[in-house]
């Protein structure tokens, strides 16, 4: 892209590539509400236009339509639309149509993008609509049945927690659990997914599984379940039993995370720092993408969740390259005990993707037919290369944030604590409960009461044999939680670490091999590479070797990089490697984390070191913690140059040493010649664990050779 050019206008040229088949027909005043529902939301500067297009086409359309003629409809009404707006232009603003709304951009190019926008969003609706329409009765009953499943899973949950497990210690445990209570409907996604649920307990994206990929949060145990997961694995999870699959890698550790997940169908763990999982979902994206990766993603987060600034960058990056991912953002009402009102301004939560340049529309979850007609035009949409979407869900959570909020929020049958919710509000959604209200219509569309009946047997019978069976399963032993720190080292058990430090000091009479001042370093006079040039020839030597499973992403990658860093990249041909990232380190690492995940060997570059406190979390709480809570490979490299020695002032040379020296799961190497930077960075490359490579800028030889001190340690570097 030149410096000059305005975004892609991604799924601009999308249109639907035929009609679907209606399992009923569709009613045409139904749909013109529907229509205008979106339109009133979103686009309400064209209300009438939209109504008034659709009444003068509709007189000449039956009073229902079936796949075939509402394909044909909606492609004319979009024609017929988008005539209107121009028309509408010319009327009023043909004069105007040279003037500068902004500096370069003129009216008339800036009114033709708002319609492009427009008509994305239009066709994205009608399709929406068409999918719904196509559902059978065949999905409605998986959604019912793992509905049911849900919910009786959540009340095992919530008994565990209650009356505890015994412990070895004796005492007694119950897992730290969420319930789905009203938020069930999220399983029907699940049914517009490439699915894979028989994969084997080993395999991984590309290697085994090769389905799409979903990040649940808290409430979408469903989804996980719909995706393959089981309700064995989830209460092992819970209670960090030695079966659960959340065990670093150590088959019988256990223990390790108590969120839920299931990578071998797709499901990726979320984390306690909420928007984490969003972002590596849009780094797997962004694999994808790079890896010409015929894969959809999926990203839950919730209201609360979607004020995290991470989350924020997520979608902007999305947005930028037009990623293969939908975001799926619910407003249960209640973030915690924070309502969304002091959360956001927003007039309804879709308005957050429009900054991004991306469509979003919002859905009602009580109607699990609308999460799955959503989940399959925005599959549909980015796997023909139209770019991410958003959907919004309204939608309330029936029960506290976790098992031990509910009599805060709901209230104690003591009366104390009171409970403080809004009263009509649960009202309100307890009457549109999607596992009755669901039900009730399977029974209005001929299916059997006695059916229904025999299938919510069958879950209560799968779901009491996973009680039984978490409750025979053993406990981890506590010593093994110090295993698969990285792939390099295990921690020490508090023991070990007691009696080693308990030894005296015993001091080396030895003499040291080396005079003070003398170094064994040798350094070349003339023809020796400085620090930059080794670290330079191994990443272009790393380019090599890994070929397109090699990434370099960082800010300003594709010009040159900090201090002309990328140069020996491109002189070797591997421009296609550097990709430009959007200014913001979390967002960066994320998305290397992302792509290791998809299989990927990424190498991050963090501009200088004081930055790289913007992207800690990303480093801390997901990077290196992968291997640690579900065995998960993390080969991605993080270079960041760091130190004094530019006259850039204190952000810029700040040494940051200490920042991860603590912090168990990351490989930290600093090195301090030419010949240690080029074998360390081949060597961090090839770890299956996140390396952060400290680079003294003083060190790296720009002035003339010589290090920041005057000094030249240039090297013939052994490669």
């Amino acid at each position: 892209m030149s410096q000059g050019e305005l975004p892609v206008i991604h799924g601009s040229n999308w249109r639907a590539s035929g009609p679907l088949e209606f399992n009923q027909p569709l009613l045409a005043d139904a749909a013109r509400t529907e229509v205008l529902r979106f339109v009133a939301q979103r686009h309400d500067g064209h209300l009438f236009l939209v109504a008034n297009v659709w009444d003068v086409l509709i007189e000449n359309e039956p009073a229902q339509f079936e796949g075939e003629s509402w394909h044909t409809f909606t492609t004319r009404f979009v024609e017929a639309v988008h005539r209107g707006l121009q028309a509408q232009v010319k009327a009023k603003m043909e004069r105007d149509e040279g003037v500068e709304v902004i500096p370069r951009r003129t009216m008339s190019e800036f009114l033709d993008r708002r319609s492009k926008h427009f008509l994305v969003d239009l066709r994205l609706t009608f399709r929406r609509l068409a999918h719904y329409m196509a559902i059978g009765i065949g999905q409605r009953l998986e959604w019912q049945r793992l509905m049911t499943r849900t919910r009786k899973l959540d009340a095992h949950l919530k008994s565990i927690y209650t009356e505890g497990m015994p412990t070895p210690d004796g005492g007694a445990f119950g897992g730290k659990g969420f319930r789905s209570t009203w938020q069930e409907g999220v399983v029907a996604v699940a049914t517009a997914l490439n699915r894979q649920p028989d994969a084997p307990r080993d395999a991984l994206p590309g290697q085994g599984y090769d389905g799409d990929l979903i990040a649940p949060m808290i409430r979408d145990i469903g989804l996980g379940l719909a995706m393959g997961d089981t309700p064995l694995d989830v209460m092992a999870a819970n209670l960090g039993k030695a079966g659960s699959n959340q065990n670093g890698g150590w088959e019988g550790a256990g223990g390790r995370d108590l969120h839920v997940g299931a990578w071998h169908v797709g499901v990726l763990p979320p984390t306690a720092p909420l928007p984490i999982a969003s972002v590596t979902m849009t780094g797997l994206a962004f694999a994808a993408w790079r890896q010409k990766i015929d894969r959809f993603h999926v990203a839950c987060i919730g209201e609360g969740a979607s004020s995290s600034g991470e989350f924020w960058e997520a979608m902007n990056l999305a947005g930028a390259r037009g990623l293969p991912i939908c975001y799926i953002l619910q407003n249960n009402q209640i973030a915690l005990d924070t309502p969304p009102a002091k959360q956001s301004g927003v007039e309804v939560w879709a308005d957050k993707a429009v900054a991004m340049g991306f469509p979003a529309w919002t859905i009602d979850g009580s109607d699990p037919a609308a999460w799955h007609a959503s989940a399959a035009v925005a599959r549909e949409f980015a796997m023909e290369g139209g770019g991410p979407t958003l959907i919004h869900v309204e939608t309330m959570r029936g029960c506290g944030h976790a098992h031990h909020h509910d009599d805060l929020y709901l209230g104690n049958e003591s009366g104390t604590p009171p409970g403080y919710v809004d009263r009509e509000l649960l009202a309100y959604w307890e009457a549109k409960d999607p596992i009755p209200t669901h039900r009730q219509l399977l029974l209005d569309l001929g299916v059997d009461e006695i059916a229904l009946s025999n299938m919510e047997e069958e879950e209560q019978v799968l779901v009491d044999q996973a009680l039984n069976d978490v409750t025979e399963m053993e406990w981890p032993d506590p010593q093994t939680v110090t295993k698969g720190v990285t792939t390099l080292n295990d921690a020490e058990t508090h023991q070990d670490r007691f009696n080693r430090l308990q030894k005296p000091f015993e001091a080396s009479l030895e003499l040291a091999p080396l005079e003070v001042g003398e170094t064994s370093l040798t350094y070349a006079e003339s023809g020796g590479w400085t620090y930059a040039r080794a670290i330079q020839q191994a990443m272009a030597d790393i380019a090599d070797r890994h070929g397109d499973q090699c990434v370099f992403i960082g800010e300003d990658m594709e010009v040159a990089g900090a201090f002309g860093m990328n140069m020996a990249l491109k002189n070797a041909g591997h421009t296609d490697k550097l990709v430009d990232m959007p200014l913001c380190e979390a967002v960066i690492v994320h998305t290397g984390t992302g792509a290791a995940l998809s299989g990927m060997r990424p190498m991050v570059e963090i501009q200088f070191g004081g930055f790289a406190a913007l992207g800690y979390n990303a480093l801390i709480n997901n990077a290196a913690m992968l291997r640690w809570r579900w065995g998960a490979d993390c080969p991605m490299t993080i270079r960041v140059p760091l130190g004094a020695k530019t006259r850039s002032g204190p952000f810029h040379a700040n040494m940051i040493e200490s920042w991860f020296a603590n912090d168990p799961g990351m490989v930290v190497i600093a090195p301090g010649s030419p010949q240690d930077a080029y074998d360390l960075l081949m060597e961090a490359a090839e770890l299956n664990d996140p390396v952060i490579m400290l680079e003294h800028i003083g060190l790296y030889g720009l002035g003339g050779g010589l290090t920041g001190w005057g000094q030249n340690i240039n090297q013939k570097v052994d490669v």
